[in-house]
This record gives structure tokens, sequence and C-alpha cells, in this order.
């Protein structure tokens, strides 16, 4: 049994933060998880597909966070922890959380420094998002989250263990909670 049965954490943060990696070490320590990945649900996208870093891109990107809410709404419904791993900035929280009913709601922002952010992304291979341009812009949107910052781990000098005993740690205090 761990904090999160039956609850959802959303990892999120800017490219080349670790999300991905840290999510997938995370779910291993549970009993009994599941990992939605933000990219797959954006990837589902086949006809029409706006980059989801663009302003036109908002329609898109907001029925995409209702289907990730609504899927992460149902396995969480039964039993399992559900760790949803993707960009879901503060800004689309009003969608998100509504859209999953009464299952509590942890959050929890992966941001490193920008240079480390930067050096991630870029070294990254294709199809995941390289261009420094669009990854400048969404680390920008990452940085100053106002009543959301005490959600933000600085993952800059940690390694994948440090990040997941941290955000185990304030799992367990019920820091991340929404």
């Amino acid at each position: 049994m761990t904090a999160l049965d039956g609850d959802i954490l959303v990892i999120t943060g800017p490219p080349g933060a670790g999300k991905s990696t840290m999510a997938r070490a995370l779910v291993e320590r549970l009993d009994l998880a599941v990992l939605l990945q933000g990219d797959w649900f954006f990837d589902s996208v086949k006809s029409g597909w706006i980059p989801p870093w663009t302003p036109e891109s908002r329609h898109q990107n907001t029925v995409v966070t209702e289907a990730m809410a609504a899927a992460a709404s149902q396995f969480a419904r039964g039993g399992y922890a559900v760790v949803v791993e993707g960009i879901v900035g503060p800004w689309f929280l009003d969608t998100f959380v509504p859209a999953v009913g009464d299952v509590d709601v942890h959050y929890v922002v992966i941001r490193p420094s920008e240079d480390v952010a930067m050096t991630r992304a870029v070294a990254r291979e294709a199809p995941a998002l390289v261009d420094p341009e669009p990854v400048t812009k969404m680390y920008k949107a990452f940085e100053a989250l106002g009543p959301h910052e005490h959600h933000v781990i600085d993952t800059s000098g940690h390694d994948v263990a440090d990040t997941v005993a941290e955000v185990l740690a304030r799992l367990d205090a019920g820091a991340l909670r929404l």
C-alpha cells in the first residue's frame, strides 16, 4: 500500500527535465500502478495534429488533457496508483482536475536548471522535441509557477533514485496533493 493507491500523480515539467525516466522508475516501486505517458495521447492525434507548444493548439491540448484525465480517473477508481507523465502545466489543471472527478490528484513539477534541461532535450532522438526554440519557450513557461511553486523539485543535482525518493517522501507527507 502506498500513499498513491487509487490516486493520480501528475509528473510534469519542461522538455529534458527527466519526467519519463523518473516516472518509469517510480512505478517500478509501486505495487499496483499504471503509467500514462502524455506523448502517447498527443501521438494519437493522427489527422489535424498541431504542435502542442503553439498558441493555435489550445483546443487540441484541452481535448488531449481531458482524455488523459479520463483514462487516469478510470484506472484510479480501479485501485491503481496512476502516474501521468507529460507536459501538464498549471495552465491545464483547471481542465485536468475537474475531468478526474472525485479522485485525489497529486502534482509534481520536475525542473532542473535551464542548462541541464536544454542539454538533455537536444541530446534526445526524434521524434522527441529537440528544437531549442520551443524547448526554451516551454522551459520559460515552467519558471515561475506562483501558487504551484511548492510542487517543484529542482533535479539539477539529483540522480533518478534521489528524485524518486524525494517524490515518495513528499507524497507520504501530503505535500503534493492539489
